[in-house]
């Protein structure tokens, strides 16, 4: 055990060292999508066209990603161009760390723990973190930016203030104020560190690019098709209506990709050279 903490100490201080520029400028982009959302809501709150605003509603319109789409009506594809850069940016974190990682001093890590299992675990646990603290860093932007410029105004409820809110956010009359918006999040949490898990065991078995491609087809493939299984529509609030009923099967879905990549990690590190 302790041979294990020491590797992935060693894993997680790489890490940072590596990740902490790409963090600090995703967090300056949350900032400014924060204050622009906010800014437009203390016009409508001046307007008398809402009383306030919490923190879920916040949460809400950054990850309300795009409208349904219908092949058969002839409309062009609402393309979720935030969500897709948001997503992007992760796995170009975690991407990043990998090709980095892909050295004499990881290699110097491995063989010293005489376990390629632990040297497997410790990545996993990174990418896990490195979607946490993602979704800190949103949450932690748009709580500061809302008493900034909000003030009273501005609440940390995790729930829709009312159903004003929810038609001028994301005009939509079907998503009810009892909507659990903590639930929304955490799925969302898990929709993010599945895709980093799916990047960590594709980059390391073929290449960083293969990872990239293959969340952005399970993207495409979510807002094409909007059911349960595509699990990138838990990125993306429009889809509550289609979606949460079934949130369940999404979670044990997510879960379940995570658990057999784990598996896979596993296995494979015993067979094989990562490196």
């Amino acid at each position: 055990m302790r041979c294990f903490i020491n590797v992935f100490k060693a894993d997680l201080k790489r890490f940072w060292n590596i990740a902490w520029k790409l963090y600090i400028a995703f967090a300056v982009y949350s900032l400014m999508q924060a204050l622009i959302f906010f800014a437009n809501m203390n016009k409508s709150i001046n307007k008398g066209r809402i009383a306030a605003v919490s923190l879920g509603d916040s949460l809400m319109d950054f990850f309300k990603g795009a409208k349904e789409f219908y092949p058969e009506r002839n409309l062009a594809m609402d393309i979720p161009v935030l969500e897709i850069f948001v997503l992007l940016f992760l796995l170009f974190i975690v991407a990043y760390y990998i090709n980095s990682d892909r050295s004499a001093l990881s290699r110097s890590i491995m063989i010293a723990s005489r376990s390629p299992v632990y040297w497997w675990v410790s990545k996993y646990i990174i990418a896990v973190l490195a979607a946490l603290v993602y979704m800190v860093l949103i949450i932690v932007t748009f709580a500061v930016s809302g008493f900034a410029v909000l003030g009273n105004k501005f609440s940390l409820r995790m729930h829709f203030t009312a159903r004003e809110n929810i038609k001028l956010i994301l005009g939509s009359e079907d998503i009810s104020c009892q909507t659990n918006v903590v639930l929304l999040m955490v799925l969302c949490t898990l929709s993010l560190i599945t895709a980093c898990i799916i990047i960590l065991l594709v980059s390391y078995v073929f290449n960083s690019i293969f990872g990239f491609i293959i969340n952005l087809l399970l993207f495409i493939f979510s807002i094409c098709y909007m059911k349960w299984f595509g699990f990138y529509n838990y990125m993306m609030m429009y889809r509550i209506p289609h979606v949460y009923d079934r949130w369940y099967l999404g979670a044990l879905l997510m879960l379940g990709i995570d658990v057999g990549i784990m598996a896979a990690g596993i296995i494979y590190s015993r067979k094989r050279d990562f490196l």
